[in-house]
């Protein structure tokens, strides 16, 4: 260790033993911002899942970095590099190192980034141009093209209202299926409770002695249908959401238990499910890898499933617990089921959720994060006197920035207050004709950090420039000044509404939005002046 001594030394001719490290290296001009971005997935315990740290860089300050995901930009021409680490979060990986990057002065000749390869996971570095456009475009395109499926759609899940396996049957399922269709859903999910084993979350997980992992040391009959509550399988279900114009997905833990040893098994389970039934959607959860055999192995399962059912399968890949791929481990299976909230626990506002989208598309791709809504009707004895309740935000505006991602209806469809329908079924049904177009685009976060009382919003700008998609959502305020808080950059004209309240009046690139009802949204197309 060295003493600090006051006496002056010269940067670029002074050096550290950790200036020896190896790794792949990135070149650097000299006026470069760094800005390590801090991701955080177990999200039942963090609900602030971005953070940005900036620094512009200066030949006396040494950076020694963890993370997953480092932007240099050149302050002269916004230009930049991004840097991908492609595995788990640091504190999650199978192999610990004590640094992901390493920054420091290359003379006179700006930096060297030294990005730490000596761990399994691979480094991506991306090039782009166009300051926040650019970097933006870039990573949803590098993401892209690591997805097996491109697939949007709306799904739901009935464990949003805590009944958890409890109603679980083929009547309640078949209910589900009807009022379904009746709200646009494409996709009906069955959580844990479908098979014929319970699991720790199980509302009989007592007396039924329930497991979270150890699945193969229970009964072999462990991932069939539960023969009690689908006495005649899944085909009734399944014939009725075809019938429906749905398909079924369901939920599926892969067993943790000794690294992973039974990955094979699981695999034999997932295609025959499959095969026998059809099913390509699936939720995968009690995940927890531990360790890099563990790792491996979950990446072995992961591998097989999506080879052997030549990428039919899709997962929802949940990071809301335990050791788990997150954002970069796995980009190719599917969606991210990105947290739980639950009324009956007081942790859901639709501004948070708001929140977390606007946070997270500058990185993530949109159509990777499901998000969700829930059914604001239910406990609303726990929200008394609180202005952002979910009861004072209509069904409507919870469900106008899902049309950004991957929606996820978090509740018993057939539990819903008429207003959902009355209110969500339009807009699904406008969404369906403009969701191939608002994903080709690169959706971008407007307007102020969601706080639930200043104005936010999302836009998608078509490849060209020319044309795209705007959501606003006011929060408090009953008018928007688009012309002073979008980019400058970005000057609308020719404005046409598609949903919500309010008027927008755009002229000459200068916009605002009127005679918007409190905690209301307004979504249109727009073109570029």
């Amino acid at each position: 260790m060295k003493m600090v001594t006051g006496i002056e030394s010269n940067p670029l001719t002074s050096q550290t033993e950790i200036d020896e490290i190896k790794g792949q290296t990135v070149k650097l001009p000299q006026h470069v911002l760094l800005t390590a971005v801090i991701l955080r997935d177990r999200t039942d315990r963090y609900n602030e899942l971005v953070q940005e740290q900036r620094w512009m860089l200066h030949p006396c300050e040494k950076l020694t970095l963890k993370g997953n995901l480092f932007v240099f930009e050149n302050v002269l021409d916004q230009s930049g590099k991004i840097a991908v680490k492609l595995g788990p979060l640091p504190q999650w990986r199978g192999v610990q190192s004590e640094w992901d990057i390493h920054v420091t002065a290359n003379g006179k000749d700006g930096f060297i980034a030294t990005l730490n390869d000596a761990d399994p996971y691979p480094w991506q570095v991306i090039e782009y141009t166009g300051g926040k456009l650019g970097r933006t475009r870039a990573m949803h395109q590098f993401q892209k093209q690591h997805m097996l499926c491109h697939e949007i759609n709306f799904l739901s899940n009935t464990w949003g209202d805590r009944s958890q396996d409890a109603r679980m049957n083929e009547a309640f399922i078949l209910q589900e299926i009807e009022a379904a269709k009746k709200l646009g859903v494409e996709v009906v999910q069955l959580d844990d409770g479908w098979q014929a084993g319970r699991t720790s979350n199980s509302a009989q997980a007592q007396e039924a002695g329930g497991v979270w992992e150890g699945f193969h040391d229970r009964e072999s009959d462990f991932w069939v249908p539960d023969p009690e509550r689908f006495p005649s399988g899944l085909e009734p279900i399944l014939d009725a959401a075809k019938d429906a114009g749905m398909v079924i997905g369901l939920w599926y833990a892969p067993d943790s238990a000794n690294c992973f040893a039974n990955w094979e098994q699981d695999v034999k389970t997932v295609l025959r499910l499959h095969k026998q039934y059809g099913v390509r959607h699936f939720k995968f959860d009690s995940i927890n890898t531990r360790n890099r055999e563990g790792e491996i192995n979950l990446y072995k399962f992961f591998d097989a499933v999506l080879k052997e059912s030549d990428g039919k399968i899709v997962v929802d890949l949940d990071i809301t617990s335990g050791c788990r791929p997150g954002y970069f481990g796995r980009i190719d299976c599917g969606p991210l089921f990105v947290c739980n909230r639950y009324t009956d626990w007081h942790n859901y506002w639709p501004h948070h959720t708001l929140r977390i989208i606007w946070q997270m598309v500058d990185w993530i791709e949109p159509s990777r994060i499901r998000m969700m809504l829930l059914n604001h009707d239910r406990n609303t004895e726990h929200y008394a006197n609180d202005p952002l309740s979910p009861a004072n935000i209509s069904p409507a505006t919870m469900f106008a920035p899902l049309m950004f991602c991957m929606p996820l209806g978090w509740f018993e469809v057939s539990n819903l207050p008429e207003s959902y329908f009355q209110q969500i079924k339009p807009m699904v049904d406008v969404w369906k004709q403009h969701r191939e177009q608002i994903h080709a685009g690169t959706i971008l976060p407007v307007g102020n950090e969601p706080d639930g009382v200043q104005w936010s919003g999302l836009v998608s700008l078509a490849e060209d420039g020319k044309s795209g998609y705007i959501l606003i959502c006011n929060g408090m305020n009953t008018s928007v000044n688009l012309s002073k808080d979008l980019p400058a950059n970005l000057k609308l004209t020719d404005c046409q509404q598609l949903l919500g309240m309010g008027r927008l009046e755009c002229e000459d690139g200068l916009a605002q939005v009127t005679h918007m009802p409190p905690q209301s949204y307004w979504f249109g197309t727009f073109k570029c002046a």
